[in-house]
């Protein structure tokens, strides 16, 4: 009896956290000071300027603004941007 209801409770716990699928789609960010920012598992690139980056990920969006700021490289996995980063929302 008290075995069974640990077991839901265990399942429901699972249930409640991301899948691994799921995290894999997560933003990962390494940020190296105000000049450098890489991203990982970025999705779509949204608006772009010198003073705004925009990424579409799964679930969120991350805004990055700044000065001069500068997509150095990117794949379909990663992205490094550079530039005086100012700050970073989700």
């Amino acid at each position: 009896m008290f075995g069974r209801k640990k077991k839901e409770e265990k399942k429901n716990a699972a249930s409640e956290r991301p899948s691994l699928k799921e995290t894999r789609r997560a933003f990962m960010c390494t940020i190296h000071g105000t000049g450098e920012i890489n991203v990982e598992n970025y999705g779509t690139l949204g608006d772009y300027s010198e003073e705004k980056i925009v990424l579409n990920g799964y679930r969120c969006k991350m805004t990055i603004e700044g000065e001069k700021l500068l997509i150095d490289y990117f794949t379909d996995v990663d992205m490094k941007i550079t530039g005086k980063i100012r700050s970073i929302h989700f």
